[in-house]
């Protein structure tokens, strides 16, 4: 109960409409999926191909067009797949840009339905391109791949799965980190967030890329890795306990994980 209360306190973005059916928004207005497993297509109207299947939390911004057609209203959505594709209105609502803040990215893969993690990682982007935060987009090993923690928190933001890194290394020579996506958890997003309301600035080095042990949390999505400052640890460990974590200074960071 402790940790939900403290989610109520930094929750802030809301959707403002659902059904947008009858409305105009602006181009460049955030709109986001209200239903599951819905058609994006390729023109507005039934006939149109589909490009894409599109589900909450996955939230586009309004590239302009609104056509009514076959008894449904269409709106146009920027970057779905690659296309402006159309949707019924019925199946949106307006939001905040908060909630279309990540950049389109092919790095993420499938839906991540948690709308709270979405929110975290989003607030956790704007931190970022602010310049409140680093998020890292390297790895120490110096292996190039898709699994940064930028992409991780952008992939996210955009509602999907963040990448996990797939080479071996001394921690897990095999099979090595596993490769493939996985969904982060709300509780570990919360933590970063907090762990930057406490601290100011902050460093985010690893999520779910790198390699690990080969049991590591990092791969469930349930594990973070801290740039270490000087008389920042002690804070850092603190709140992880706080919310239910373990964690443990490991010199150059602070390594922190959650069992959901």
């Amino acid at each position: 109960m402790r940790v939900v209360v403290l989610l109520c306190v930094i929750s802030g973005v809301t959707f403002t409409s659902a059904d947008i059916t009858g409305q105009h928004p602006a181009s460049g207005t955030c709109l986001c999926l209200t239903g599951t497993n819905v058609h994006a297509r390729s023109a507005a109207g039934l006939s149109g191909s589909i490009v894409a299947t599109v589900s909450k939390p996955e939230c586009f911004k309004f590239h302009g067009g609104i056509l009514t057609k076959d008894g449904y209203t269409w709106y146009q959505l920027q970057h779905v797949n690659g296309h402006n594709a159309w949707v019924t209105g019925t199946f949106l609502s307006t939001s905040t840009a908060f909630y279309c803040f990540g950049t389109p990215s092919t790095s993420g893969s499938g839906i991540c339905t948690d709308a709270t993690a979405k929110e975290f990682a989003c607030l956790l982007l704007y931190y970022a391109k602010a310049g409140n935060i680093t998020l890292w987009k390297q790895h120490p090993s110096g292996v190039h791949d898709n699994a940064y923690s930028y992409n991780n928190i952008n992939d996210a933001c955009l509602g999907h799965a963040a990448s996990r890194s797939n080479y071996n290394c001394s921690e897990c020579r095999s099979p090595g980190a596993p490769g493939g996506h996985v969904c982060l958890s709300k509780t570990l997003l919360y933590y970063i967030v907090l762990v930057h309301q406490k601290l100011g600035y902050i460093h985010v080095n690893e999520i779910a890329g790198a390699c690990h042990s080969c049991t590591s949390k990092h791969y469930l999505g349930r594990a973070v890795d801290l740039h270490n400052p000087s008389g920042q640890s002690t804070m850092m460990l603190s709140l992880c306990t706080f919310l239910g974590g373990w964690g443990q200074n490991e010199g150059t960071h602070v390594h922190c994980q959650f069992n959901s």
